[in-house]
């Protein structure tokens, strides 16, 4: 009987730690927080910024992709840009607002307005 006991106690204790790990493992997987992989930033180019800086304006990059300043084909003589961060790269809210076929039937029309099966439908 105590060995029976004994037994369920470490049955117990091995699936608690299985689980510990599983989730810990889970929450680790992609290796970054989303706000670190999908962070982004945006060259903030000020008054007098150069043409280089001036056609980048409104462009988005991924944090770690962005380039660095001064741009490489900078012209002006002390650089004022600065990068601003961004939660995300993406400017819309959702993909699916995107037309194409996947798009359309999830935006379908809602057809489950039918009366249902049951006595209290």
């Amino acid at each position: 009987m105590v060995a029976i006991a004994i037994l369920v106690v470490i049955a117990v204790a091995a699936g608690s730690l299985w689980l510990v790990k599983r989730r810990r493992r889970k929450a680790e997987a992609p290796g970054q927080p989303a706000a670190a992989r999908f962070g982004a930033v945006e060259i903030q180019a000020r008054q007098g910024a150069c043409e280089a800086a001036n056609r980048l304006r409104g462009r988005r990059y991924l944090a770690k992709e962005a380039p660095a300043l001064p741009l490489p084909d900078c012209t002006s003589p002390q650089c004022s840009c600065a990068f601003v961060k961004l939660s995300d790269r993406r400017t819309d809210d959702r993909r699916i607002e995107h037309s194409g076929l996947g798009a359309s039937l999830f935006l379908a029309n809602n057809r489950r307005n039918r009366i249902g099966r049951r006595d209290s439908d």
